[in-house]
C-alpha cells in the first residue's frame, strides 16, 4: 500500500515537471513572436513616416515657368586642323575670309586634336577698349570669344592664317535662337528646391539631349562651373526674397525668389547630347521643341514650344510667357 502511494506521487511530480517545461516554452515563443511583431511595427512605422514624408514634399514642390525668351546670337565658327590652321566649320578650307556681323558676336575656335593645343590671337586697331587676346586653345576644347565692341578684328592661328570680322553697331544679323533663358519660381506653399540637382530635356524630333548642373568639389569644397556649356546649364538670380547674394554653390530656388536658367541650345546639339551635330547652329522658325524640366522632388514639368514663322530684326523672342 506505501509503495502504491509512493509511485502515485512519483507521477504527478513528473506531470507538473512537464507542464512546467510546456509553459515555459509558451512563454518563450510569445516573448519572441512579441519581438518580432514590435520590431516589424517599428520598421513599418518608419518607412511609413519616411514614405508620407517624400509624398509630401513631392506634392508640395510646385515648381513654376514663369516665361521663356529665346535669345539668337552671330557665330563665326572655324575649326583648327591637326597643324593649327584655320578651317571651316565642317574642316574644310576656308572659302571666306572676311565676316560682319552685330554687335554681340561671337568666334568660336574648336580643337578637335586630341593630344596637341594651338596659338591663336585675336586683334583689333579700332574697337574702343578692346585690348589684344593671345592665347592657346587646348586640345579638344571649344574657344569662344565675345565681341561686345564694334570694329574690326582679326583672328590668327597657326602658319598666318587669318579672317577678319567686322563688328557694326546697326546690324541685326542674328542667326538662329541658340540659348533659351528660362525663369523659374515656386508656387504658394512649395518646397524649396535645389536647382543644382535639376535636369532639362531637350529634344527638337532631330536631336535629343539631357542637361544639368555642373557642381563639383575640390578637396571637399564644393565649386560650381556656372557657365551654359554643350553638357551644364547656368543660373542666375533675378530676385532673391531676403537681398542676399547669390551664390552658385547654392543655388536653392525658395517661395519668393525668382531665378533664370539658361540654356546653350546650340552648344548642346552641336558638341553634346547623344547625337552631337557638328552643323546645328539653332533653332529655326516655325520649329517644335519639347522641354521638360524634372526638379529633385516635385512633378515634372512639361512644355512644347513652338518658334514663329519669322525673326525679323529682334535679338531676344518670346516663346512662353
Amino acid at each position: 500500500m506505501k509503495a502504491n502511494q509512493h509511485l502515485h506521487q512519483s507521477e504527478s511530480a513528473q506531470v507538473g515537471i512537464g507542464t512546467l517545461i510546456i509553459f515555459i516554452s509558451m512563454v518563450l515563443v510569445a516573448a519572441v513572436a512579441s519581438a518580432l511583431l514590435i520590431k516589424t511595427s517599428g520598421v513599418l512605422q518608419q518607412k511609413a513616416s519616411q514614405t508620407g514624408q517624400e509624398t509630401t514634399r513631392e506634392v508640395a514642390s510646385n515648381l513654376r515657368v514663369d516665361r521663356i525668351i529665346g535669345e539668337r546670337d552671330y557665330y563665326v565658327s572655324l575649326n583648327l586642323n591637326d597643324s593649327g590652321h584655320l578651317r571651316a566649320d565642317n574642316g574644310d578650307a576656308l572659302t571666306d575670309f572676311s565676316y560682319t556681323g552685330p554687335i554681340g558676336s561671337y568666334v568660336e575656335i574648336e580643337n578637335p586634336n586630341a593630344t596637341t593645343a594651338f596659338p591663336i590671337t585675336i586683334n583689333s586697331s579700332d574697337a574702343e577698349g578692346f585690348t589684344n587676346i593671345s592665347r592657346s586653345v587646348a586640345a579638344e576644347e571649344v574657344y569662344e570669344y565675345y565681341l561686345e565692341k564694334a570694329g574690326t578684328y582679326t583672328v590668327n592661328a597657326t602658319g598666318n592664317d587669318s579672317i577678319t570680322i567686322t563688328v557694326q553697331q546697326d546690324n541685326y544679323e542674328y542667326g538662329y535662337v541658340s540659348k533659351l533663358r528660362i525663369t523659374m519660381s515656386l508656387g504658394p506653399g512649395s518646397e524649396d528646391i535645389d536647382l543644382s540637382q535639376l535636369i532639362v530635356y531637350l529634344s527638337d524630333a532631330t536631336h535629343t539631349a539631357d542637361v544639368n548642373y555642373h557642381l563639383t568639389k575640390r578637396e571637399g569644397v564644393y565649386v560650381a562651373n556656372n557657365t551654359a556649356t554643350s553638357d551644364y546649364f547656368s543660373i542666375s538670380s533675378i530676385r532673391i526674397r531676403d537681398d542676399s547674394a547669390f551664390d552658385a554653390t547654392q543655388p536653392v530656388l525658395r517661395t519668393g525668389d525668382v531665378m533664370e536658367v539658361t540654356v546653350n541650345v546650340r552648344k548642346v546639339f552641336k558638341f553634346g547630347g547623344a547625337y552631337p551635330d557638328p552643323s546645328y547652329t539653332g533653332i529655326a522658325t516655325r520649329t517644335s521643341l519639347d522641354l521638360q524640366i524634372r526638379p529633385e522632388a516635385g512633378s515634372l514639368v512639361i512644355l512644347e514650344l513652338i518658334t514663329p514663322g519669322s525673326y525679323f530684326k529682334s535679338k531676344y523672342i518670346q516663346l512662353l510667357v
